[in-house]
């Protein structure tokens, strides 16, 4: 190749390079706040949790074991489904909730971690997903 032919990719590849070194950075610190943000505490024994395009909210609560409610709200353009598992087993199951739909389910919980999470399609692996920690 010539060596004038070189000097243009070149200079289309630095910007190119940092533009996808500040994307992964930025992504990287969405992913550290969100991790970082303190555990949303159940009032009263009511859990609410939005489910929005890719995202649930909170991502991380804490309950006292025993009765809890869970006030589910799709605030997303794309239906979800709700499910909340610990050690392989199903505690709750919501299929679909359209969009703008609200559900309330209400299950009785003994102690430990549990997954959060919405298993339409890929969903999960989107960053539809959090923890629950029944205390």
């Amino acid at each position: 190749m010539h060596p004038a032919m070189a000097r243009p990719r070149a200079r289309i590849a630095a910007p190119v390079a940092v533009a996808l070194a500040l994307f992964a950075v930025s992504g990287a610190l969405l992913v550290l706040r969100d991790d970082a943000a303190p555990a949303a505490q159940a009032e009263r024994g009511r859990i609410r949790i939005t489910l929005d395009d890719f995202r649930l909210r909170p991502q991380r609560v804490q309950a006292s074991a025993g009765r809890l409610t869970f006030d589910l709200r799709n605030a997303g353009r794309l239906g979800h489904g709700f499910r909340l598992r610990r050690n392989n087993r199903l505690w709750v199951k919501v299929s679909s909730l359209k969009p703008g739909e609200r559900r309330i389910v209400t299950r009785r919980l003994e102690p430990g971690n549990y997954r959060m999470f919405d298993a339409v399609s890929n969903y999960e692996v989107l960053g539809m997903y959090g923890t629950l920690s029944v205390r």
